[in-house]
């Protein structure tokens, strides 16, 4: 990667690549030329504290010039980064020290890396440095200026990048400078690589569509890329909008509750200082794409300009570095109603009239072979529900040893990823997870329709549920946990009779338990997905006894 900025120096070393933004302003600007020279600076610092090419260092992934700089400057000296959430404001010391330190345990981490110099406990610290492992902060780069240049180095792998979790324990994922290279190569194909995009992102620089949509793929196009920080993000949604006016915003991606989130949080004076009609590609992924918030957003925002056919359902995981299937720019979203009796008795998807609604995440990007098939590993065909398996040059290398997961790599470098879907007219449609699935009395239920079915429930906090399958009896029992809007001690009996009745009205599934939290109670990924493993783990172990 550093040698696409090099070049990009040497053309155009006055031209911006990253701008910061906090708020109505921009807190930093960097151009290639600075990047070039910052990165070129960290690589002297790992070299400096004896690192060594192939040595994993950890960096926390901050929204800002060091993160990259640090980033570029690892691969520059033949590092793998492993870039990781930093602290959060409100998280617990012993929590990031269990994470920090299992993170430095699985990927033999050699140094951390903290380009925000945020205060780290100190039990933390000595530590990690009692282990070997320094804690490199911003000024110690200035302190290795005089350093000498590492050897020019590039190890075969890329960087290791953490999945968010939400299906199990985050697996670390090894990718190459070449599966890099080519799932930019169909991206910059099929969504535009023109230096005169404007993309603008708020999503994590340690989540795959932060770095590699927004980071990586602006470097080698080019572009003049606007990040602002997650924090920012869900302390005021509409400042992302506000932002992709500022800077006439052209390509802008995020998860389905994101779009929800600013439909929902948008005032009407929101709406009338906003202009979005420069939004050429907004891709929703990452998570169930939903009409009701396609529909709620295209509508919400309409009066300043956005389009509905610039809204684009796309489908990727980590393990194919990201971006497998997408419908293509100018189509906006396409949505298909199913025969549930269909899906569950016969994993057919018949279209039908009142049925499930399905979204279409496109086609499959070049470079890249995408086939659904069933539990023998053959083809299916077209309307016939099966497991989604991705060949081609963006599947990963593999996971950092003792990872386990639903997603397997065969030795022939099919990625089976435990994403269940069927094909029609040469779209995939997605419709859960494998692992996920509830299956009662022969039928295969989908969680993600129970918790659909709860959306406008009042009283419940939107996208704050879940459901899963338990142990009880002769039978699965079907669990549905959901935080609720306030504190108060509402009428819970009337509450879960409304959410048993929209359950059982959209979905035909009685559930057996419904579990009222207070706020906050779910787990979360660090990219706010609900993680259901670790929910029915909670509900199992007892631990929301007497909700």
């Amino acid at each position: 990667m550093s040698e696409h900025v090099q070049r990009w120096a040497e053309r155009d070393p006055a031209r911006v690549c990253l701008a910061f933004h906090a708020g109505e302003s921009t807190t930093d600007r960097l151009t290639y030329a600075d990047l070039a020279r910052r990165s070129s600076a960290h690589a002297r610092l790992f070299a400096s504290r004896g690192l060594r090419p192939g040595d994993a260092v950890i960096l926390f992934a901050h929204s800002s010039p060091g993160f990259v700089a640090a980033f570029l400057g690892a691969q520059e000296a033949g590092l793998l980064p492993v870039p990781c959430p930093p602290p959060e404001p409100l998280e617990s010391a012993r929590r990031v020290r269990e994470r920090m330190r299992e993170i430095v345990a699985r990927c033999v981490g050699r140094a951390l890396y903290d380009p925000a110099s945020a205060a780290l406990d100190d039990e933390l610290r000595v530590g990690l440095e009692g282990a070997g492992v320094p804690v490199l902060v911003e000024r110690d780069v200035e302190a290795a200026a005089g350093a000498s240049a590492p050897p020019a180095a590039r190890h075969a792998l890329s960087y290791c990048q953490f999945t968010s979790g939400s299906g199990g324990r985050a697996k670390g994922v090894l990718l190459t400078h070449e599966n890099v290279a080519a799932n930019i190569r169909a991206m910059a194909g099929w969504f535009g690589s023109s230096p005169d995009e404007v993309p603008v992102t708020w999503l994590p620089l340690y989540h795959d569509m932060g770095l590699v949509a927004y980071t990586l793929m602006p470097l080698v196009t080019g572009q003049t890329a606007h990040v602002m920080s997650t924090l920012a993000f869900i302390a005021r949604p509409v400042s992302w909008l506000a932002l992709m006016t500022r800077v006439r915003g052209t390509l802008a991606s995020a998860p389905n509750f994101a779009y929800a989130l600013c439909a929902r949080k948008a005032s009407d004076e929101d709406v009338a200082a906003l202009d979005l009609s420069a939004w050429r590609v907004a891709c929703n992924g990452s998570e169930p794409v939903t009409r009701a918030a396609v529909e709620a957003f295209c509508r919400r925002f309409a009066p300043c300009g956005f389009r509905p056919s610039v809204l684009l359902p796309c489908y990727g995981l980590a393990e194919n570095t990201l971006c497998a299937t997408s419908r293509r720019p100018g189509e906006g979203a396409q949505f298909e109603e199913i025969d549930r009796a269909a899906l569950e008795q016969e994993d057919a998807a018949r279209p039908a009239a009142g049925g499930v609604t399905v979204a279409s995440v496109g086609w499959v990007l070049s470079e890249q072979d995408v086939s659904v098939v069933d539990r023998n590993g053959q083809a299916v065909g077209d309307r016939k529900v099966g497991e989604v398996v991705i060949r081609g040059d963006s599947v990963m290398h593999g996971y950092l040893p003792g990872t386990e997961g639903e997603v397997a790599l065969s030795a022939d470098r099919a990625l089976s990823t435990g994403d269940l879907a069927y094909r029609a007219d040469g779209q995939l449609y997605l419709v859960g997870r494998k692992k996920d699935l509830i299956i009662r009395a022969g039928r295969n239920h989908y969680p993600q329709d129970i918790e659909d079915a709860l959306t406008g429930v009042p009283g419940l906090r939107p996208g704050r549920v879940v459901a899963f399958s338990a142990p009880g009896g002769d039978a699965e029992r079907v669990v549905v946990a959901a935080e609720r809007a306030d504190d108060l001690e509402a009428d819970l009996r009337a509450l879960r009779a409304a959410m048993r009745d929209a359950i059982v009205a959209a979905t035909r599934v009685v559930p057996d338990d419904i579990v009222l939290l207070p706020r906050n109670t779910l787990p979360l990924t660090s990219s706010g997905k609900v993680m259901r493993p670790e929910a029915r783990r909670l509900f199992l172990t007892g631990a929301w006894d007497g909700r």
